[in-house]
């Protein structure tokens, strides 16, 4: 249980409201492009702006909710309404430079700015509300990564367990290789550091070049269709919701640092399923030609407790096909072991 919780610094600036999908006939959240809740995260000592939005009953079980590159807690917006539907408290927050949240000049690498916030964000935010009970992690993508390793280093007692939808980060590919990655970033390694001062100075212009391409509404619908199984779920709302946070003055530049390394090796996913303590969903969109089925499995190798639900969607299934995820991941949820039962603590032997 998480004590020593005080209320978080936070404010509401509009009320949260559903409406009909009349495609589909689900609740979804109806759009605003004001966004829902702010809390003030003390980052390096400065206030960033984070937001994030909240529905369902007050206390435990709690479901918090991490969207995927580029995206906004928005893209929740079918699953939301359908947690809270099924007696769940429910959080999605925007990370720290993408949706809502602050565009800050922040150090992106390896995802550990973000892991961090999300471990704060439940510690915070969440745990008051909640009670200090753990809470399980559903991540898209990017998301899926920030909450695998969220769950991976603060262990049980913040995350009872994890679903990823999708779920990106590297994988080592070998020793030799990962032994090299390291070597490239040893202290006194200046060739490989003045290589990567020219390199990024290119790749600082080619971003900003392509950042202007692909944030025009065209763009967005383009890629979304080409990794959504149907193509009428990618509509204006959300369009306008990852079309709207990239006009911010300070975008461009936080799209570049979130590609950019300032150290490493990286944090390898082998590693953090190595750390990981808690029952694992792998709900996948098996049309994804990004991060395909192949992925789900090799996770699987090395974390053989994990449970795969495959679905006929793609990259991002809970917004692609949401009712079958909705399904899926409300099942998974109500048979996940109490709190303190041991039971969670002692998943990855299953």
């Amino acid at each position: 249980m998480l004590t020593d919780v005080s209320l978080p610094s936070t404010n509401q600036v509009c009320e949260l409201a559903y409406e009909l999908d009349a495609r589909n006939g689900l609740q979804r959240i109806k759009y605003e492009a004001t966004g829902w809740y702010y809390w003030d995260w003390e980052l390096n000592g400065q206030k960033r702006k984070v937001h994030y939005i909240k529905a369902g009953q007050t206390g435990d079980p709690v479901v918090v909710l991490v969207h995927g590159y580029g995206a906004s807690s928005y893209h929740w917006r079918y699953n939301v309404p359908a947690l809270a539907e099924a007696g769940y408290q429910v959080y999605a927050v925007d990370l720290l430079g993408f949706g809502y949240s602050e565009k800050a000049k922040e150090d992106y690498t390896n995802g550990e700015l973000w892991s961090g916030q999300v471990a704060a964000f439940i510690r915070e935010v969440v745990a008051p509300a909640a009670g200090g009970a753990p809470v399980v992690l559903a991540g898209n993508s990017l998301g899926g990564y920030v909450s695998l390793a969220t769950a991976a280093t603060e262990g049980p007692e913040l995350v009872r367990a994890v679903a990823l939808l999708n779920g990106a980060g590297p994988f080592k590919e070998s020793e030799e290789k990962a032994a090299a990655e390291a070597a490239e970033w040893e202290e006194g390694n200046w060739f490989a550091a003045a290589k990567r001062s020219v390199a990024n100075t290119v790749k600082r212009g080619v971003m900003y070049f392509a950042f202007l391409r692909t944030k025009t509404p065209e763009r967005i619908r383009e890629v979304l269709q080409m990794v959504y199984v149907d193509h009428s779920s990618v509509d204006d709302d959300l369009v306008t919701s990852i079309e709207n946070p990239a006009k911010d003055p300070a975008a461009s530049e936080v799209f570049f640092l979130v590609s950019h390394s300032t150290r490493g090796p990286p944090r390898y996913v082998d590693g953090l399923l190595q750390r990981l303590q808690v029952p694992l969903l792998l709900l996948w969109g098996d049309k994804d030609p990004w991060i395909t089925p192949a992925r789900a499995q090799k996770i699987i190798n090395l974390y053989p407790s994990a449970v795969k639900v495959g679905l006929n969607s793609g990259h991002c299934p809970h917004d692609d096909t949401p009712a079958e995820a909705n399904a899926a991941l409300i099942n998974w949820l109500s048979g996940l072991p109490p709190v303190g039962s041991g039971a969670a603590a002692s998943a990855r032997n299953v």
